[in-house]
């Protein structure tokens, strides 16, 4: 990978990734700082980047880790116990372009959406995030939660479960928007 390459690749994902780290509930100042951080160890070592067949992916994986270190580290020198991943809450706001539709609504349907997600647990929110809107598919989402693929499409259909129970088929309007 050249640096050139970097810089694009950078350029193509960082609002993603700011916006996935934000929905993990961290800082600004910290999400960006790990967002550097990750690409400085790829601009230092471009050959880690050659071999990677879902970069999108991949950075999501490595940025997801490299917040957790930092808040471990921030805890641990505050004296406060590790944060466990499995346990990080995931909170999702959920935005509609301004053009697509009239101010009023386009907020009814972000409260709508809004109140749909509230129902869910952090983690079954997570989930629905990474599988319908970063489009990931089973394996990738497993490994970014740390659960098995069994767990994980487990876990989605629970999710989709409570969604129908509550919204009838007024949550796949959602999903296929």
């Amino acid at each position: 990978m050249k640096t050139e390459n970097i810089a694009s690749i950078y350029n193509r994902y960082v609002d993603d990734l700011y916006t996935y780290a934000l929905y993990l509930g961290f800082e600004k100042g910290i999400i960006m700082d790990a967002i550097h951080d990750v690409f400085c160890k790829f601009a230092a070592d471009e050959k880690q980047l050659q071999d990677v067949s879902n970069i999108k992916f991949y950075l999501f994986k490595s940025l997801k880790n490299r917040i957790y270190d930092i808040y471990k580290a921030q805890k641990k020198y505050i004296g406060l116990s590790t944060i466990d991943a499995q346990d990080a809450p995931f909170n999702i706001q959920v935005t509609i372009e301004d053009r697509l539709i009239g101010q009023e609504e386009q907020q009814q349907i972000k409260n709508q959406l809004a109140e749909m997600l509230e129902s869910l647990t952090e983690r079954q929110r997570e989930i629905v995030y990474l599988r319908y809107v970063q489009e990931y598919d089973y394996e990738q989402i497993s490994e970014l939660l740390n659960i098995s693929v069994h767990g994980c499409r487990k876990l989605l259909s629970k999710a989709m479960q409570n969604l129908r129970e509550k919204y009838g088929t007024l949550i796949f309007l959602f999903l296929l928007s």
